[in-house]
């Protein structure tokens, strides 16, 4: 038998109904073949179903809907419970003392052939975790970078005093391809903070059309119901490259899984290795990081049998190119308070 995840086909169906992608843009986001998800298309639009109800479905139910020659599954003719009902009833529990078992035993007195109490509790779950759901996150090529900096620092020694600084540690991450770039600075001050994003985009040989950063002070000045400030030193770098600033949400790490991923694999890949390595300068970090750094990009992914730079993971040709044509102005590079040179980027419209 045919196995078909619906994980899969949620996926294809929300890319193709919520953001009206085309086949070759969906086979890039979701590695499925065009024939598969012009099936699954035109399966969806003759199912007479809306991404609402594809969304709310559980697995066996859609099985049933789109792909019924595949389907063993048998639908029950019991009474579903009234799951708003049940659950307004218990979110007064705490005033009511209602239990699940009291709606249960409610749910049997007019229903007597309908679910065992084990199903009715089965069936809430599910109910109620749709309505908080966790989507899966589908990156396209170029669209986003997480930037984010590791909670693990660098010890670096000073030579001559002996004392002990810490070097902050800068990661930049692709979403569609999970290429990474790592920068050691002295601190995560504003200077340092867009230093390390020049560095960045020069690695990556190009810019992304949205940075994601985390709400630091030198990035995000607020972020709150009453909208998003953004710090008017970063919001002129990235106006200077044209790039769209999207913060995450404060304390939501699901808004930036890439940026928590990569800071975890950079954590456990390059840093530990240091552990028993001394440093005498952020330079001589960032020179250990760089030669660790091609090796992680490099590495062949177990699940996808490729690497993060490989050709055919790295979405280089959809990052927008940065050509070197001079610098800013000096009242430029007053604006952005530091004094590195960075280097200016034009748009090159690229056929997609």
């Amino acid at each position: 038998m045919r196995i078909i995840s619906m994980k899969q086909v949620r996926d294809v169906l929300q890319l193709h109904s919520v953001m009206e992608l085309s086949l070759r843009r969906i086979q890039g986001a979701t590695n499925v073949a065009k024939s598969t998800i012009s099936d699954y298309i035109k399966r969806f639009r003759s199912s007479g179903l809306n991404i609402e109800q594809i969304n709310i479905l559980d697995d066996d139910t859609l099985r049933l809907k789109l792909f019924p020659e595949y389907s063993s599954v048998v639908v029950s003719k019991k009474a579903m419970p009234d799951m708003n009902y049940l659950y307004k009833e218990m979110k007064l529990r705490k005033k009511t003392k209602i239990t699940l078992i009291l709606l249960w035993e409610e749910y049997i007195e007019t229903n007597a052939d309908g679910y065992c109490y084990s199903q009715f509790r089965l069936h809430y779950s599910r109910f109620k975790q749709t309505l908080n759901p966790s989507m899966r996150q589908t990156h396209l090529a170029g669209e986003k970078v997480f930037v984010d900096y590791s909670g693990l620092t660098m010890p670096i020694h000073n030579q001559r005093t002996g004392e002990i600084d810490t070097a902050q540690i800068f990661v930049a991450v692709l979403g569609a391809s999970g290429y990474t770039f790592v920068h050691a600075t002295p601190s995560q001050t504003q200077e340092d903070f867009i230093y390390s994003h020049v560095m960045c985009y020069n690695f990556f040989g190009g810019v992304s059309r949205v940075v994601v950063p985390d709400n630091l002070k030198s990035a995000i000045i607020s972020n709150n119901k009453n909208g998003i400030v953004v710090n008017e030193s970063y919001a002129d770098l990235n106006r200077h490259y044209s790039i769209a600033v999207e913060p995450a949400r404060p304390r939501k790490p699901k808004d930036k899984p890439k940026a928590e991923q990569g800071v975890q694999a950079i954590q456990r890949y390059i840093l530990a290795r240091f552990r028993h390595h001394k440093f005498f300068s952020v330079d001589a970090l960032n020179d250990a990081i760089a030669s660790l750094l091609d090796r992680y990009n490099n590495k062949v992914i177990k699940h996808l049998q490729k690497s993060r730079k490989s050709g055919d993971s790295i979405p280089i040709n959809y990052l927008v190119p940065m050509l070197r044509m001079g610098m800013p102005t000096a009242q430029q590079q007053k604006r952005y308070k530091q004094m590195y040179t960075l280097p200016s980027r034009t748009w090159e419209r690229e056929e997609i």
